[in-house]
């Protein structure tokens, strides 16, 4: 299984952060002996225990990274003076019940400029319910704190409030191009059909909003669909009837967890398709770990890979600290995320004082709203759209002799 445990997540940022980070407080850099101007908070929020952590760890040790090189670097540099990042962390454990009081008290106890995460997007919907629904509205009583998803993948979500931010991509944008390149790659296809993992809020908006759509300018029904949960351990109904549709394009609109059990069932029962894709959720260690040869040759989008020349220095550290042998893209996210967050205060003019606090939030808040042309740490260039995604490319990547190998590439196409 992966080495994924609270402790080692923790281990994975620098001594202080860890230490720190075990009592839910402040994880900082260990610096040397640079003289700050004071600090700014930010707020973190991702599952790092229970049955998300996978996702969520490998998200929150790329903030980490980025953190630690900002901070010895000399912080963020406003109005002449600079200041250390100091985050404050804090476990979601991935449940809304969870999610939602933590991102007050960053918001009203901690006060934080930004407030980043979470993963799940049954979460993030949830914590971001308490914002502001318009701006300015001075009758809605919503927090009016600047908050960025590094991850969470569906569809609409940062419509929920003008001060939500992602930067994952546009999933039904990234399932259209799965799609037409397995086609071209594999097609023609006759029979179509698909899985969702039906309790979580991503799965089901991706097969709603990207999956069907994108069936639907095909002239193509589902031959056949059925539904689990992320939690489930039985799959052998739902592969029967999977497996006497006799698909030849499986689209598996679920995370790893559910995937892996499921496609070990497929496995026993001889249900090979000639083509599965999948979401971001497939983007897991585990999914090989513990699939081993039955997840062969799945295909899934993605927003960064550790292949990327301008991205392997962050894989060689982030698979230095983790001791893991595949940097997934929530890493990689999660880092860029940071950066880009660093732009936005720094471009902001914030005075980064008690009494100016929600005066720097609305100006950081702005610029994110505006973000054009900026140049991504991977190479490419980002934009922010009217819904508060950012616009990037989007690449594939295909499951092939246990490694998650990139295998289709916008400008340069199939690479294997």
């Amino acid at each position: 299984m992966s080495k994924w445990t609270r402790r080692e997540t923790l281990k994975a940022g620098a001594s202080a952060a860890a230490l720190a980070a075990m009592g839910g407080v402040i994880p900082r850099a260990a610096l040397a002996a640079k003289q700050f101007d004071g600090a700014i908070t930010i707020g973190s929020i991702e599952p790092l225990t229970g049955i998300g952590a996978a996702l969520g760890a490998p998200n929150y040790i790329g903030k980490l990274i980025a953190i630690d090189e900002i901070n010895a670097k000399g912080g963020i540099a406003v109005g002449g003076k600079n200041f250390q990042i100091k985050l404050i962390s804090e476990d979601d454990q991935t449940s809304p019940d969870q999610g939602v009081p933590l991102f007050r008290k960053l918001a009203e106890k901690d006060k934080c400029l930004i407030i980043t995460g979470t993963q799940y997007s049954r979460v993030t919907e949830s914590m971001w319910g308490l914002l502001q629904k318009k701006l300015d509205d001075k009758s809605d009583p919503g927090l009016q704190v600047p908050s960025m998803s590094f991850l969470s993948m569906k569809a609409g979500v940062a419509g929920i409030s003008p001060w939500s931010f992602r930067n994952a991509g546009n999933e039904p944008e990234q399932h259209e191009t799965t799609l037409s390149v397995v086609e071209k790659k594999y097609g023609p296809y006759k029979v179509y059909g698909g899985a969702v993992e039906a309790n979580e809020a991503h799965s089901v908006a991706a097969w709603r909003a990207a999956y069907l759509p994108a069936l639907k300018r095909r002239n193509v029904e589902p031959a056949a669909y059925v539904e689990w949960y992320e939690t489930d351990r039985d799959f052998s109904v739902q592969i029967r009837k999977l497996k006497r549709a006799n698909l030849d394009l499986f689209v598996l609109s679920s995370h790893f967890q559910a995937n892996v059990g499921a496609l070990l069932e497929a496995k026993r029962q001889g249900f090979k398709p000639k083509t599965i894709i999948s979401h971001i959720g497939a983007d897991a260690i585990e999914m090989v770990q513990l699939g081993g040869d039955a997840v062969e040759g799945i295909v899934f989008p993605a927003a960064v890979h550790q292949s990327m020349s301008l991205v392997q220095p962050l894989a060689v550290e982030y698979k230095k600290r983790t001791k893991e042998k595949y940097m997934p893209q929530f890493t990689g996210l999660g880092y860029e995320g940071m950066y880009i967050l660093k732009h936005a205060m720094e471009t902001a003019g914030i005075k980064n004082t008690p009494e100016s606090l929600q005066e720097d939030r609305r100006k950081v808040r702005d610029v994110l709203a505006g973000l054009k042309n900026y140049k991504s740490f991977a190479g490419m260039t980002l934009n922010m759209n009217e819904n508060r995604d950012i616009v990037r490319p989007t690449y594939l990547v295909k499951i092939d002799k246990g490694d998650f190998r990139m295998w289709w590439d916008q400008e340069k196409g199939f690479l294997f």
